[in-house]
């Protein structure tokens, strides 16, 4: 078989062609949006927690994040921090990490973080996950899943 000049450079672009078409491209969130949505607990309970947070005008950053009704603590007890504000990056793919401190303020102690991460997807939707990490208490750690609209 006699290949012709300028033949496998077309095969070759159609082969890239046909491999890059199967992925999808990543959803962005919607500029200057919040999101607010609630957190689904592994456990069952009578609080609803609330989750909202800000993109940025250029959609390249993710503030403002609130806990309306508090976090989850996954062990009894109290005397808990409150959670201080943070911001992060959207990576190109459409996801961020944050992590938010817990400072309690009485004795001026730093105990962890909120750690929220997320996803954008189609028609305005987020999803992701909110995972308490204290330092001291580890027994209440855990991680909840929430959806959020933006």
């Amino acid at each position: 078989m006699r290949i012709k000049p300028g033949r496998p450079v077309l095969a070759a672009a159609a082969v890239a062609l046909i491999a890059t078409t199967g992925v999808a491209p990543a959803a962005s969130p919607i500029k200057g949006a919040t999101y607010s949505g609630t957190l689904k607990l592994p456990h069952a309970t009578s609080v609803v927690y609330g989750i909202s947070f800000k993109v940025s005008p250029n959609g390249k950053n993710v503030s403002g994040f609130a806990l309306p009704n508090g976090y989850p603590v996954y062990c009894e007890g109290g005397g808990f921090g409150q959670v201080q504000s943070g911001s992060g990056k959207v990576t190109r793919k459409g996801t961020f990490s944050v992590k938010l401190p817990i400072y309690f303020a009485p004795v001026h102690q730093h105990q962890g973080f909120v750690i929220v991460t997320g996803s954008f997807g189609k028609h305005g939707k987020a999803s992701g996950k909110v995972k308490t990490d204290f330092t001291k208490a580890k027994a209440c750690n855990g991680t909840s899943s929430y959806t959020a609209t933006g």
